[in-house]
């Protein structure tokens, strides 16, 4: 990982049931805290089952199909790549936009040249849960030619609620981006602050030109795992789909 002088991280890829015989291509989205998307052994505390929920939506023929590509955190060093802005406080080295970069420039050419991809930015999309959340939306802003899809799960935005604000309110978004946004009613620590960050970002979605937001309310929804493996389905189908809520 140049952009963040950092080794190799593991990478996980998802493919499509029948990709191997379909010589299609595939719309493809990226997501963070790869450990805790496929494989309950390597997650946090449950996975958030992608691989299988796809599974289902593709055999009940709502979907064709897509690539997932999760890239693991780097542990201790989560705060600080997903973190494009510092904290009030002046935590950590606020290295997502490096982290971004790396995703760009590095990782998403080499999934277009490994997998039968649809390199096109109607057909790419990043998502993530928590500072995961956070830095996909910072990344669909920041590179709107490349991402016309962003899912933010219980997005953290408390502690540089201004810096995203200011970005959105200044970003010229290009026609097409699709952005999801979902938020529980009892997310813990800033429960509060995640609720109405959440509802404010929407609402600022609303009123720019070329975007289609669609924010959830999960009443009662907590800040783990197994509350964004349950919401995803509907989430990737709306992103993906044009699937109606």
């Amino acid at each position: 990982m140049p952009q963040l002088g950092a080794e190799g991280r593991r990478v996980w890829v998802y493919l499509p049931p029948g990709y191997a015989a379909s010589g299609r291509r595939y719309p493809v989205l990226y997501m963070h805290d790869g450990q805790n998307l496929f494989d309950p052994e390597t997650s946090h505390c449950g996975d958030w089952g992608v691989g299988r929920s796809l599974d289902a939506l593709f055999h009940e023929k709502k979907t064709r199909g897509a690539i997932v590509v999760g890239v693991d955190n780097g542990g201790t060093e989560r705060w600080n790549e997903y973190s494009p802005w510092c904290a009030r406080n002046g935590r950590g080295r606020c290295r997502g936009a490096r982290y971004a970069r790396f995703l760009v420039d590095s990782l998403k050419p080499l999934v277009d040249e490994k997998f039968r991809t649809l390199p096109g930015r109607e057909h790419t999309g990043i998502a993530g849960s928590s500072l995961g959340g956070t830095i996909s939306f910072y990344i669909a802003l920041k590179y709107p030619e490349i991402f016309s899809r962003a899912g933010l799960f219980s997005p953290a935005f408390w502690f540089a609620r201004e810096a995203a604000v200011k970005l959105l309110k200044h970003a010229r978004l290009e026609q097409g981006l699709r952005v999801y946004i979902d938020v529980g009613t009892k997310e813990g620590d800033h429960e509060d602050d995640y609720l109405a960050d959440a509802q404010n970002i929407a609402g600022l979605f609303s009123k720019k030109k070329g975007a289609e937001r669609l924010l959830i309310v999960d009443e009662g929804g907590i800040h783990n795992e197994t509350a964004w493996a349950e919401r995803f389905p509907a989430a990737f189908l709306w992103l993906f789909e044009g699937a109606r809520r």
